[in-house]
């Protein structure tokens, strides 16, 4: 499911920086081990700077022995902290042998543990799109919402990305749609609103690709 081309993409990444072998025998000398995929992830872009860019922060071998928090955190890898520090997104240490594992949410001050994606690949590419969301030079600057009463016509206009994620909570789950390479909606339902509805999260990284989503949604779309 890994597509880098994707990442650089939507993070209108120039070029990949990795972590250096130093940074990750670090961590794995504190963890014992690290799983295959994720290795790779920090051997290719570890240290690009453009993901410092998100709206939440993503925890890369270069992080990991900064802060005593993070450290003193013995359930797993952190991957991505929110921007309040209300979760954190993370393997846990028994899937850490695992090639490709599962990613978690830590909870802490409700004491929950939940499940953010079915594995750490599907996590990336979900997180990324998360986040670039908020990056992107061509937006609406406003969060939109869109009814339950429309969803199936949303769909039709618009084609939908194979990963998804939680994020906060287990009931809000974030799904992605695009009608070209160079534009991206997240879409967010939250399973405890009144209303079931969506709110988008959306932009593009050219007028050209901003102004074809935008056709596509106007008239289905409201701002909050």
């Amino acid at each position: 499911m890994l597509d880098y081309g994707f990442i650089k993409r939507v993070y209108d990444i120039k070029k990949f920086h990795g972590s250096t072998p130093e940074e990750i025998d670090k961590l794995k000398q504190k963890f014992g081990e690290i799983p295959e995929v994720l290795e790779e992830f920090y051997l290719k872009a570890g240290n690009t700077k453009e993901f410092q860019y998100g709206q939440d922060t993503w925890i890369m071998p270069h992080d990991y022995f900064k802060y005593s928090w993070i450290q003193d955190f013995d359930e797993g890898i952190i991957l991505l902290n929110e921007n309040q520090g209300v979760c954190q997104a993370y393997v846990r240490k028994e899937d850490l042998p695992l090639a490709d594992p599962p990613v978690y949410l830590w909870c802490g001050e409700r004491k929950e543990i939940n499940l953010c994606a079915s594995s750490f690949s599907e996590f990336l590419m979900a997180a990324s799109a998360y986040e670039a969301a908020f990056t992107f030079e061509y937006n609406p600057e406003d969060f939109y919402y869109l009814s339950l009463d429309d969803i199936e016509e949303f769909e039709a206009r618009l084609g939908k990305f194979p990963f998804k994620m939680y994020w906060i909570s287990d009931d809000i789950e974030i799904t992605f749609y695009s009608n070209d390479p160079g534009n991206l909606i997240a879409a967010l339902s939250c399973d405890s609103a009144e209303d079931g509805g969506i709110q988008l999260i959306y932009g593009a990284v050219n007028e050209e690709s901003y102004k074809k989503l935008e056709k596509a949604i106007y008239d289905i779309c409201e701002p909050l």
